[in-house]
């Protein structure tokens, strides 16, 4: 799946690139697991550079586990 063209993307567009409930990102980032939101009035949004970052980090540490 690839990233929408907005810079910022709410937590349901977050979650659906994971696979996840939103409150399951909610999740993560209180326990430190995932990146901090910024927030844009009232709601929570991710920058996409740094979800996309995240991703890749994911992923290349899942790639050292299976090697």
């Amino acid at each position: 799946m690839s990233l929408p063209t907005s810079q910022y993307l709410a937590t349901k567009d977050v979650a659906a690139l994971f696979g996840v409930k939103s409150k399951t990102i909610l999740e993560w980032e209180k326990d430190g697991k995932f990146p901090p939101a910024t927030i844009i009035g009232k709601p929570k949004r991710w920058d996409t550079e740094i979800v996309d970052k995240h991703r890749q980090s994911l992923r290349e540490q899942a790639t050292r586990l299976s090697a």
